[in-house]
């Protein structure tokens, strides 16, 4: 299977975080997540388009998406209407949909959680890309199932689960 990361950097402040704005560092990250999914697994290949913004872009679209005028840290916008089903019967190459990331916003949750910044955002990498596959937060049962997904995910980088270090998403407050 192939895997292609689009990736559009539209602040130049990213770059100081060379190691995470590169097609290697995403692909990697879907490859841990569709270890979850057989049925993907055997598809032709995957694609998914990466924004890497700041805090102005991903507030607009925020606004204009969520109606919520404010920054966050990670915006998902899955190509399949049911998504995780749909994607059982999609074509043999499949398009995941887009994420957008804002550099500040991310910055800024890290310090506060004294978190360093490539965990933080590994760990809103797989979020996002769970969202895309049609995981979501909006009830108790859903969240836990994605919280542990993520969990699972994250122990493969030898990354500590973010539920049990007092931070959470921005996106589990929304």
């Amino acid at each position: 299977m192939s895997i292609t990361t689009e990736i559009a950097v539209n602040d130049s402040l990213w770059q100081q975080h060379e190691n995470v704005i590169n097609q290697d560092f995403f692909n990697k990250v879907i490859v841990h997540i569709i270890t979850k999914y057989p049925h993907i697994q055997k598809k032709n290949s995957i694609e998914l388009s990466v924004l890497l913004t700041n805090n102005e872009e991903i507030r607009a679209l925020n606004k204009e998406f969520r109606n919520k005028n404010k920054p966050t840290n990670v915006l998902s916008f899955p190509e399949y209407e049911d998504k995780l089903y749909d994607l059982e019967d999609a074509e043999e190459n499949i398009f995941l949909g887009d994420i957008a990331f804002a550099l500040e916003k991310i910055e800024q949750e890290a310090e506060e959680n004294s978190v360093n910044f490539i965990d933080h955002f590994t760990h809103l990498t797989i979020h996002a890309i769970l969202h895309l596959l049609g995981h979501d937060h909006m009830n108790d049962h859903d969240a836990e199932l994605m919280e542990s997904l993520e969990i699972e995910i994250l122990e493969q980088y030898n990354i500590k689960s973010p539920y049990t270090h007092n931070y959470a998403l921005e996106t589990k407050k929304a």
